[in-house]
């Protein structure tokens, strides 16, 4: 999959691709966003303004992406081919058993672009050979969590302590 590579939600009104490391900053205020409605719900959410070179550094474990709507940035997310922060090593699974879903956010006035960007994460993930995608969130945000089951995402306990901000919540859902 090249950076070129675009994938078409709503009947070609909103594109979906790669972001390239130029565009980080672009991710960065959709965070921010996405935060500052979570924090108006009286929710947690990203820091901000948010650290773009967190972002770059995350690249090396999996790609990001940027949903478009005309020239206007209006959803991202991350897929990660490991997770061992939050979910750990895991030698007894083969090699890309799983993928991990990251930074979804979406911007105001899109209803239903999160759901159809987490069924394209789903895609994504089944279409590099994972059987699993898998998610965390703050354990302390119910919105969140019950969006997240609603898609079907089992909960599969919290981890958190020292070198944690908060206790998360860990999730996970099988790919058929």
């Amino acid at each position: 999959m090249g950076l070129a590579e675009t994938w078409v939600l709503r009947n070609g009104r909103i594109r979906v691709r790669q972001a390239d490391p130029g565009e980080l900053s672009v991710v960065a205020e959709l965070l921010e966003g996405a935060s500052a409605w979570l924090e108006s719900r009286g929710q947690l959410g990203w820091p901000r303004p948010f650290p773009v070179a967190t972002l770059e550094a995350t690249l090396a474990f999996g790609p990001t992406y940027l949903a478009w709507h005309g020239v206007s940035a209006v959803g991202t997310f991350a897929l990660h081919r490991t997770d061992a922060r939050f979910w750990g090593e895991r030698p007894t699974e083969p090699a890309g058993f799983a993928r991990y879903l990251h930074k979804l956010a979406v911007r105001r006035g899109f209803p239903g672009l999160g759901r159809e960007l987490v069924t394209l994460a789903e895609l994504l993930a089944r279409e590099g050979g994972a059987a699993r995608l898998r998610l965390d969130c703050r354990a302390d945000s119910p919105g969140i969590r019950s969006y997240h089951e609603a898609a079907r995402f089992e909960y599969r306990g919290e981890i958190g302590g020292p070198g944690f901000d908060a206790v998360y919540a860990l999730y996970e859902k099988a790919l058929e």
